[in-house]
Formats: C-alpha cells, sequence, structure tokens
C-alpha cells in the first residue's frame, strides 16, 4: 500500500515579490518592486501612519519611513482598503517556538548562547537555537503553525526567525541549512503575508504549503532539491527562472548553474513483507532502471517524523539488525546518479518477532530436541515429528512451555521436525514455524 499526500501549491527559491501602492495616495499610484523582507498591509477604517505605529511598530516614529517608502502625503489620512508596503524590520512580533517531536540517536541542540546539550522529547527551541544530528541520528521538529522539519543523519539547522506579525497576524519564519539534508512538509498557509523560509548557502527556498527535501553539500558547495507534491520555481545567481513539476528534481552547482530531472520513480516492494518474525527482518524491493543507490527509512508514523531507521545500500535488498515488535512503515526511495532521490514507495508493516532456532541430540533416555524461543510476551511452543517419506505426523505435541523434549523407540529412518512459537501480548495472539529440520536415525 502507498501512502500519499496531494495537495497542490508552490514553492518558489530566490523569488521577488512585487508590492504595489494603491490608488489614492499620493504620489506615483503604479506598482513598485517592494523588498523581499517587508508585507503588504491592507488599510482599515480608521487607520493612520501615525496610530499603526503606536500600536504595531516597534517605534512611534517608525511610520516616518513607512510614509516614504509608499509616498504617502499625509500621514493623518489613509483611504481605506489602499495597501502598504511594511518592512518587518519595523513591525512587532510575538514568539513562535520549535518543539522536538521525535529523535534518535546524537541529537544536540545549541541555544543562543552555551553549549550543545542532548534534546529532549517535548522540548521547545526558539531563535538563535541551533540543532544537529549525528551519524545513524535523525529530529524532527514541529512548528507553532503544524508544519514538521525532519533532519537526518549528519546535518545542521539554525533557527533564524520564528515569530508571528502583530499587525498582519501572519507568520515569519527563516530557517538555515547548514549542512546536510532536511524534508520539510510546510501547512498550507492561511494568511496572504505569511511567510516560511528556507535557506542554504547558495539558495533561498520561500515556501508555500508543499512536500520536498533538500540537500547542501558544504565541501562541494551544491545543493539538490527535490519536489514531491505541489510546484517550484528555482533561482540561483544569474540564472533565469526554472520552474518544476511534482516528481522532478534539480541540482544546482556552482555559478548557479541547475540541471533538472525527473526523479526516478518508487521502487516497488517484492513479496509479502507485511510482518516480518525473523531476528533480522528483511527487504527487498525490485530495481529501478538508473538507480546507484537505494534508501529505506522506517518509522512508528506514515508521516515519517518518528524515524527509528535510515539505511542506504548500493542494492535494492536491507537486512536489519532489529527491531522491536510494533507496527510500523517503510519507505524506499531510488537514488540516481546525481544525487537526487526519488519519489518515495511507502507501506505499512508489523513487526511480531515469534520464533525459535532448533537442535536434536541424543542421551541415554532417547533424542533430545530442543528449541530457543525468541519474542515478547508469553510464549507456548507445539512440536512436530514426521518420516521424510509420510505426510502425517508422528508426534504432535502443543502448549509446551520448556524448550526441549525427549523421544524415545523412534525407528530407523529420516525424519522431519519443527516447532512452532505461539506468542500471547495483551492485544494479539501471534504463531511463527520454523523450517523443518532433516534428522536421520541409523540401525
Amino acid at each position: 500500500m502507498t501512502l500519499r499526500a496531494a495537495p497542490t501549491c508552490w514553492l518558489m527559491l530566490l523569488m521577488p515579490l512585487v508590492g504595489s501602492v494603491a490608488a489614492g495616495l499620493a504620489g506615483p499610484a503604479a506598482a513598485q518592486q517592494r523588498e523581499d523582507d517587508a508585507v503588504t498591509y491592507t488599510v482599515r477604517k480608521d487607520d493612520t501612519l501615525i496610530r499603526l505605529a503606536r500600536d504595531y511598530m516597534l517605534h512611534e516614529t517608525d511610520w516616518k519611513e513607512v510614509q516614504r517608502i509608499n509616498r504617502v502625503a499625509d500621514p493623518h489620512r489613509l483611504p481605506v482598503a489602499s495597501r502598504l508596503t511594511l518592512p518587518i524590520r519595523l513591525l512587532r512580533t510575538r514568539p513562535a517556538n520549535a518543539t522536538v517531536a521525535a529523535f534518535r540517536g546524537e541529537a544536540l541542540a545549541t541555544a543562543t548562547s552555551g553549549p550543545a546539550r542532548s534534546v529532549a522529547l517535548g522540548q521547545v527551541l526558539g531563535e538563535g537555537a541551533r540543532v544537529t544530528t549525528g551519524p545513524a541520528s535523525s529530529l524532527s521538529l514541529s512548528l507553532t503553525d503544524g508544519s514538521v522539519i525532519t533532519l537526518p543523519s549528519n546535518s545542521a539547522l539554525k533557527i533564524g526567525r520564528l515569530r508571528k506579525l502583530l499587525i498582519t497576524d501572519s507568520i515569519d519564519y527563516d530557517l538555515m541549512l547548514e549542512t546536510g539534508s532536511v524534508r520539510s512538509r510546510v501547512t498550507p498557509f492561511r494568511n496572504r503575508d505569511d511567510r516560511f523560509r528556507l535557506r542554504n548557502p547558495i539558495a533561498v527556498s520561500a515556501v508555500r504549503g508543499t512536500d520536498f527535501r533538500t540537500h547542501y553539500a558544504a565541501g562541494s558547495a551544491t545543493a539538490r532539491s527535490e519536489l514531491i507534491e505541489g510546484g517550484i520555481a528555482l533561482t540561483a545567481g544569474n540564472s533565469a527562472e526554472t520552474r518544476l513539476a511534482p516528481e522532478f528534481g534539480a541540482v544546482i552547482g556552482q555559478g548557479g548553474r541547475i540541471a533538472v530531472e525527473p526523479l526516478l520513480p518508487a521502487p516497488q516492494l517484492i513479496g509479502n513483507a507485511g510482518v516480518q518474525r525473523a531476528p533480522q527482518p528483511a527487504f527487498a524491493v525490485q530495481d529501478v532502471p538508473g538507480a546507484q543507490a537505494y534508501r529505506l527509512q522506517i518509522a512508528r508514523d506514515s508521516g515519517f517524523v518518528d524515524i527509528v531507521e535510515d539505511v542506504l545500500a548500493s542494492s535494492p535488498a536491507f537486512t536489519l539488525a532489529g527491531l522491536d515488535n510494533g507496527r510500523y512503515f517503510a519507505r524506499f526511495t531510488a537514488i540516481a546518479a546525481s544525487g537526487l532521490e526519488g519519489v518515495p514507495g511507502t507501506f505499512a508493516f508489523r513487526r511480531r518477532l515469534a520464533t525459535a532456532t532448533q537442535a536434536a541430540v541424543s542421551s541415554e533416555a532417547g533424542y533430545v530436541f530442543r528449541w530457543i524461543g525468541t519474542g515478547e510476551g508469553v510464549r507456548r511452543y507445539r512440536f512436530q515429528l514426521r518420516r521424510e517419506d509420510s505426510p502425517n505426523w508422528l508426534v504432535d505435541e502443543a502448549g509446551l512451555s520448556g524448550s526441549s523434549i525427549v523421544l524415545s523407540d523412534l525407528l530407523p529412518g529420516r525424519y522431519l521436525w519443527r516447532v512452532g512459537t505461539t506468542t500471547h501480548s495483551e492485544d494479539e495472539t501471534d504463531t511463527d514455524w520454523t523450517a523443518l529440520e532433516s534428522f536421520v536415525l541409523g540401525e
């Protein structure tokens, strides 16, 4: 089963914002390009520049700069429904925050000043904080508006601005990816002046409700962007704007060169991996033409906020060291030679470790068949044995709580035997069988 969300929105990188001065204000009425760090305010009844400065600006005298920018003749008279361009640096705000929603491994946070410390679930971070992840680690931050930012291994992100503008009741977020990667799932905006910027040293992403991945390699000073849902317009250096459709990606090189290509399709799972019972969970996907590597992520949630495994492999087969019992989601991607990570394929599976390993040895009392059970909860075993040339079980003992059984009076011949492990927990009962084991009894 593939889980996909389908919002259709736009993301713009380094895209100029355009403001206008409404008709009715003194001076030219033609639209003018406004600064990137500005919002547009629609004038209401009884508004004046003096009153707006008193209620919403950092200093009561800031109305003078607004008057100059907007060419307002009379600061005491503003036509209703006209628009003003307001620099954000002049406006009063209230703080927003980022909350640690999930993490694993080495995830550190540094406040505005002080040493880096291990993060804690539910920890609140504000402006100036810097977060990093080490090898085999991940960190997810939930922002005030519901957006989620996830850093995989070996990544660093700094929080520049997390605030809400009082005058427009709009968010103003500015984050800096210093190295590594980040996946952004941004809540669609409710306010036209909402601003969400994700920067790296060579590009700026002005986000508007979409799902995309961004990577920055400090050593080569190159960036990659992969769009899963929505739309994207890329501008870097002196390059002309380049628009991407969903499931396309771009590599941004030094000098602003942009190379666009379609993302590799989602890998298809081989076999039925809906229940993983073996001590080492294993997955395999079909080869994707053009893939140089593959990635597997496992999370406890379908949004991949709480990631528990993140594995890169050169082949489309994965074997994990282990995994706790529970319900999970697995996400596979194929990675192209360009480094672009493809469209994700996601499916749900259940981890239920309930198995046994077995051996047979002779003793004075007969033949001892032993097994070692593995799994959480209360375990019971079922032992079965038959002759290799007969489908009927000679021995079928259920409900065993021990780890061995002794059989005597066996006639010479070739036998097959196996052990079933039934695990009882609070919410379910699950059974798994070992493979048939051959046993030869001589004359």
